[in-house]
Formats: structure tokens, C-alpha cells, sequence
């Protein structure tokens, strides 16, 4: 059985709605006491995403997943896997931490960052890109076609979506299977958005159905199954950029949060 952290690197202040909504920047730690597995290494140092995406932000960077580690009691160099749920910067960088633990990447994702789409070509940074290709296979990285059952107790499921090669990661725990669904639903609310607990704008009519993201590489039926094919496989989905997931599980366990009032995409840009 695995245990799962939560590790907030930073967080992007993203225009949305005329203003700038402020969106988390998690990886996950999964360890069962022998095996330790990364899922998603980050982003970038937030100076760095300015400059180049114009975007602001705190965190991220080398420095924030050194300490998001330590303060779980882990080192870089006591990662044995890192699972790449896709490319983009705010989840690939960083990987040049971790040069003696393979990472699992769809061979997919690998060649649309490569040769992405027009419109997802500033998300893919040149960097990322070399350091996974440059690593030795099949000890330092790992190209899988589809799912992959990693070991007992973890799980990969591809669900092209948001990119093609878009992969989640089914972590069994004591307490039932946690998915951590990265940006196939960044955000409660796509997952629920009916629910009042989980927006202050709940969609009535979108009962038992999911909303969809607007970066994505497959048509919006397809995108909505991969979701329906998610919670077939798990108890729990843990999004990528909301402030209120469980920090540890399975001490903590929750299928939705309590009420919108610590979701921090609602509240001020702390200075």
C-alpha cells in the first residue's frame, strides 16, 4: 500500500474572466516504503516563466522541489521513478534533479512535444524536451505505448485529452485508489460541476456530467470519456491545480471538498 504527498512547488497567476485567477503548481510524492515515485517534477524557477511566457507567479524551480521534498523527509536522489502525466512546462521541468531514476513518459507525448500543435507549442519547453530524450534508456527513461500497471499498487492509464500522450496515475492506498488526474481536470469543477461545494457557480443542468478544458488535443466527447473511464478505475480524483486536495493520503480522504472556502483561485494575489 502507498502513501501519497502533496507538494505545492508555486503558483502561476493565469488571466481568467477579465482578472488573474491564482492556480497551484502540485507534484506527488507515492511511496510504499521501498519504491519512492514522483508524479510530474514541476515547474520552472517562476523568473524563468515570466521571461519567457510573461506570466507571474512565486516558486517553482529547483530550490521549491528540494524543499517541498525535505519537508516530507525525502532528497532528489532517493527517487527511484518519475511519472511524466504530460510535457508541458508547469509539469516537466526539473527532471535534470532526478538523473539516476527512470521516467515514464508516453512515447505519444514525447513527439507531440516534439511537434506540437500550434496551439500548445509555447507550453512545451526545449529543455524539457532534451532531457528526456538525452536520457539512457531503458534505466533513465521509459517510452510506454497505452497503460502500463508500473507495479501492485500503481497503475497508468493513458487518456489522450488535454495532449495526446496525456497519462494519469492510479495509486492504491489503504483506504481505496487515489487517481492523480494532473490537467485531465485541473480543478474540481470540472469533475463536479453541479456541486455548490465545489463552485461558487454550480452548473445544475451539467449534473452527473464533466466540463471539459479548453487546451486539448481531442474533441470534447472523447475528453469526457476519458474522465467516465477515470472514476471506473478510481475512488478519489485528485486535480492538479486546486488548492484544496488532500495534502496526505490516505490520512486524508475526501472525494470533494468541504465548500469553496479555501480555494485560492478565488482569493487576492498575495504580494
Amino acid at each position: 500500500m502507498f502513501e501519497i504527498y502533496s507538494l505545492k512547488l508555486g503558483e502561476l497567476y493565469i488571466p481568467h474572466n477579465g482578472q488573474f485567477m491564482r492556480d497551484p503548481v502540485y507534484c506527488w510524492l507515492a511511496t510504499d516504503g521501498n519504491t519512492n515515485i514522483l508524479i510530474d517534477s514541476g515547474m520552472p524557477d517562476i523568473d524563468e516563466v515570466t521571461r519567457t511566457l510573461k506570466i507571474k507567479g512565486k516558486g517553482g524551480g529547483h530550490d521549491s522541489l528540494r524543499k517541498a521534498l525535505g519537508e516530507v523527509g525525502y532528497k532528489p536522489e532517493d527517487i527511484d521513478f518519475v511519472i511524466s502525466t504530460h510535457l508541458h512546462f508547469d509539469h516537466g521541468s526539473n527532471l535534470d534533479l532526478f538523473p539516476d531514476a527512470c521516467v515514464i513518459v508516453q512515447r505519444d507525448e514525447i513527439l507531440h512535444a516534439i511537434d506540437a500543435v500550434p496551439s500548445q507549442r509555447i507550453y512545451y519547453r526545449r529543455d524539457i524536451i532534451n532531457e528526456v530524450v538525452n536520457r539512457k534508456r531503458p534505466h533513465h527513461v521509459r517510452y510506454i505505448d497505452g497503460d502500463l500497471k508500473l507495479m501492485e499498487g500503481i497503475q497508468i492509464l493513458k487518456v489522450p485529452s488535454h495532449t495526446p500522450g496525456m497519462q494519469v496515475v492510479v495509486v492504491t492506498t489503504e483506504k481505496g485508489k487515489a487517481c492523480l488526474v494532473s490537467d485531465l481536470g485541473d480543478h474540481y469543477r470540472y469533475w463536479y460541476p453541479a456541486d455548490p461545494r465545489v463552485t461558487k457557480n454550480p452548473m445544475r443542468f451539467m449534473a452527473g456530467s464533466f466540463l471539459v478544458g479548453n487546451i486539448r488535443s481531442e474533441g470534447e466527447l472523447a475528453w469526457a470519456g476519458a474522465m467516465e473511464r477515470v472514476l471506473d478505475h478510481a475512488d478519489i480524483v485528485i486535480p492538479a491545480h486546486d488548492s484544496r486536495i488532500p495534502k496526505k493520503m490516505p490520512d486524508e480522504w475526501f472525494a470533494v471538498p468541504d465548500s469553496t472556502d479555501n480555494d485560492i483561485s478565488l482569493m487576492p494575489i498575495e504580494e
